[in-house]
């Protein structure tokens, strides 16, 4: 997948729900345009899913959720990869996958 893309998360999705028990998370860069003007920029952030993968679709609904963002507008994912919990602490910067 080619990034960066920017994506326009669906106010109607699932909310993000943390699994401290899960043993994958996200490691992503992004960008949160709000739509009453600023924005709020996340590098190496970590955010537990399910599986070893997501859609980048659903990264952005999922960073909208967990930082509770209520003006949120256009999200941008920069970078994302899977990582197996504990592999991020002495891994570098998040890379496209």
């Amino acid at each position: 997948m080619d990034l960066p893309r920017t994506f326009h998360p669906d106010p109607e999705a699932e909310p993000y729900r943390a699994d401290p028990a899960s043993p994958y998370r996200v490691k992503f860069d992004a960008r949160v345009d709000f739509t009453n003007g600023g924005y709020v920029e996340a590098r190496d952030f970590l955010l537990d899913i399910e599986g070893n993968d997501i859609a980048p679709e659903r990264l952005a609904e999922m960073i909208v959720s967990a930082m509770n963002l209520l003006r949120a507008g256009p999200v941008t994912i920069f970078a994302m990869r899977a990582v197996r919990r504990g592999e991020h602490q002495d891994s570098g910067p998040a890379s496209q996958s």
